[in-house]
């Protein structure tokens, strides 16, 4: 049995890597640089709590439901596939409209809140959740995960992340989506 912190480790890095120069980081560094950094990563952190948790329980429904054998090689599959979509996928230039009338905090909510929805790493929450079956785990490290890379852009975003390119930020995270995919695809494979 894989141990609480091993499991909080592996969410941590997965989601932190998946997460470089995603569409949501790009949110909250147009945001913060027009508004206060701590109220942008605080609403942007509240909208990931709800959406980590909403994903980790839904891993937990799946993990109930479906064979360790099948969740491995489900979720083996959909890291690969991320991965290959991620190496693939033509990003269009994110354009952030300041929404008169609402408070910053609610609109940075709402942004992250719906940018996230059905994201690369909502499903790897999701399938980490099913495979290790350590809800408390995956959303300790997911959610930590996510704070960290976005306060990261919140507070030091246009100085020091401009350095590293957009392709470099891609092929990284495409390979930490492949290379973890198929070490759960071998694991379930070898469990045959």
């Amino acid at each position: 049995m894989i141990e609480l912190i091993t499991v909080f480790a592996i969410s941590f890095i997965t989601i932190f890597i998946a997460d470089l120069g995603d569409k949501t980081q790009f949110i909250v560094l147009s945001l913060s640089s027009r508004h206060s950094p701590y109220r942008v990563l605080g609403s942007t952190i509240a909208a990931f709590f709800i959406l980590v948790a909403l994903s980790v329980l839904l891993g937990q429904f799946i993990s109930e439901l479906l064979p360790a054998l099948y969740i491995s090689l489900i979720g083996g599959t959909i890291f690969i596939l991320t991965g290959i979509f991620t190496l693939v996928k033509k990003e269009k230039p994110l354009h952030v409209k300041n929404t008169a009338g609402f408070p910053i905090i609610v609109q940075t909510f709402l942004m992250i809140f719906f940018a996230e929805l059905g994201d690369k790493t909502l499903l790897a929450t999701i399938a980490l959740t099913a495979l290790y079956q350590k809800p408390l785990a995956v959303f300790g490290g997911a959610l930590a995960a996510q704070t960290i890379s976005h306060g990261i852009v919140a507070f030091l975003g246009g100085k020091y992340l401009s350095s590293i390119s957009d392709k470099q930020l891609k092929f990284v995270s495409a390979a930490v989506f492949l290379i973890i995919g198929f070490l759960i695809l071998w694991s379930g494979i070898s469990k045959l």
